[in-house]
Protein backbone atom coordinates (compact mmCIF):
# COMPACT_ATOMS: atom_id res chain seq x y z
CA UNK A 1 0.00 0.00 0.00
CA UNK A 2 1.46 3.32 -1.03
CA UNK A 3 1.35 6.49 0.96
CA UNK A 4 1.67 9.93 0.24
CA UNK A 5 3.54 12.33 1.82
CA UNK A 6 4.05 16.15 1.77
CA UNK A 7 7.53 17.83 2.92
CA UNK A 8 5.99 21.36 3.38
CA UNK A 9 8.39 24.36 4.12
CA UNK A 10 5.99 27.37 4.55
CA UNK A 11 3.07 28.50 6.04
CA UNK A 12 1.92 29.11 2.57
CA UNK A 13 2.52 25.88 1.21
CA UNK A 14 0.99 24.69 4.50
CA UNK A 15 -2.31 26.45 3.41
CA UNK A 16 -2.27 25.42 -0.37
CA UNK A 17 -1.50 21.50 0.73
CA UNK A 18 -3.95 21.42 3.76
CA UNK A 19 -7.24 20.18 2.02
CA UNK A 20 -5.22 17.90 0.30
CA UNK A 21 -3.58 16.69 3.77
CA UNK A 22 -7.07 16.40 5.52
CA UNK A 23 -8.78 14.77 2.80
CA UNK A 24 -6.14 11.72 1.92
CA UNK A 25 -4.83 11.57 5.68
CA UNK A 26 -1.39 11.97 4.62
CA UNK A 27 1.72 11.82 6.07
CA UNK A 28 3.32 15.69 6.63
CA UNK A 29 7.16 16.48 6.96
CA UNK A 30 6.99 19.96 7.98
CA UNK A 31 9.87 23.02 8.57
CA UNK A 32 9.46 23.66 13.09
CA UNK A 33 7.23 26.30 13.63
CA UNK A 34 5.16 26.67 10.36
CA UNK A 35 2.05 25.81 12.02
CA UNK A 36 0.00 27.77 14.40
CA UNK A 37 -1.96 25.52 17.91
CA UNK A 38 -5.38 25.48 15.73
CA UNK A 39 -3.60 23.75 12.45
CA UNK A 40 -1.46 21.27 14.79
CA UNK A 41 -5.26 20.48 16.64
CA UNK A 42 -6.64 20.19 13.30
CA UNK A 43 -4.27 17.62 11.93
CA UNK A 44 -4.54 15.52 15.79
CA UNK A 45 -8.63 15.70 15.57
CA UNK A 46 -7.74 13.94 12.02
CA UNK A 47 -5.27 11.64 13.12
CA UNK A 48 -2.74 13.34 11.64
CA UNK A 49 0.26 13.56 13.57
CA UNK A 50 3.04 15.54 11.75
CA UNK A 51 6.86 15.28 12.03
CA UNK A 52 8.94 18.69 12.54
CA UNK A 53 11.96 18.67 10.30
CA UNK A 54 14.95 18.53 12.89
CA UNK A 55 15.90 21.68 11.68
CA UNK A 56 15.21 24.74 9.54
CA UNK A 57 15.32 24.03 5.93
CA UNK A 58 15.51 26.96 3.76
CA UNK A 59 12.87 26.82 1.14
CA UNK A 60 14.42 26.59 -2.06
CA UNK A 61 17.63 24.71 -0.72
CA UNK A 62 17.84 21.59 -3.16
CA UNK A 63 20.54 20.43 -0.88
CA UNK A 64 18.68 20.46 2.08
CA UNK A 65 15.46 18.92 0.09
CA UNK A 66 17.33 15.99 -1.24
CA UNK A 67 18.94 14.79 2.20
CA UNK A 68 15.05 14.83 3.30
CA UNK A 69 14.11 13.16 1.00
CA UNK A 70 16.59 10.49 1.43
CA UNK A 71 15.76 9.93 5.03
CA UNK A 72 12.33 9.93 4.08
CA UNK A 73 12.59 6.89 1.57
CA UNK A 74 14.95 5.32 4.34
CA UNK A 75 12.39 5.31 7.17
CA UNK A 76 8.88 4.82 4.89
CA UNK A 77 8.53 2.13 2.09
CA UNK A 78 5.89 2.91 -0.52
CA UNK A 79 5.75 6.34 -0.25
CA UNK A 80 4.78 8.99 -3.06
CA UNK A 81 6.41 12.14 -1.87
CA UNK A 82 4.62 15.72 -3.06
CA UNK A 83 7.13 18.38 -2.17
CA UNK A 84 6.22 21.63 -2.01
CA UNK A 85 7.17 24.14 -5.15
CA UNK A 86 9.35 27.31 -4.49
Amino acid sequence: MSHTLYLIFTEDGFSDARTAILKEKALLWINPNVLNEAQKIELENAHITPKFLDQWVKPGDEKGTLNIIKDIEQQIKNVDILVEYL
